[in-house]
């Protein structure tokens, strides 16, 4: 795996002797990175050889400007 920065909320796919499984990195503790693994089962600290690869979180999509939300008005009263 090339240099990439692995910072605690990025998703990470590992692999351990029980086979490759998705978690959330949760922080770092000597030298190995503790994770939450999606499937709910309980994960030791990882070393950083055990990760395949890192994704990070893109944050919100850039959406389009929101247009100024309406007023209402007063209705017109007309004096016939």
């Amino acid at each position: 795996m090339s240099s990439v920065r692995i910072s605690p909320g990025d998703l990470v796919l590992a692999q351990d002797s029980a086979g490759r499984f998705h978690a959330v990195v949760q922080g770092t503790r000597l030298g190995r990175i503790t994770v939450q693994r999606c499937d709910g089962r309980p994960a030791r600290p990882l070393a950083l050889r055990d990760v395949l690869q890192v994704f990070k979180p893109a944050g919100t999509p850039d959406a389009p400007p929101r247009p100024e939300p309406l007023k209402p008005t007063a209705q017109l009263h007309l004096d016939l």
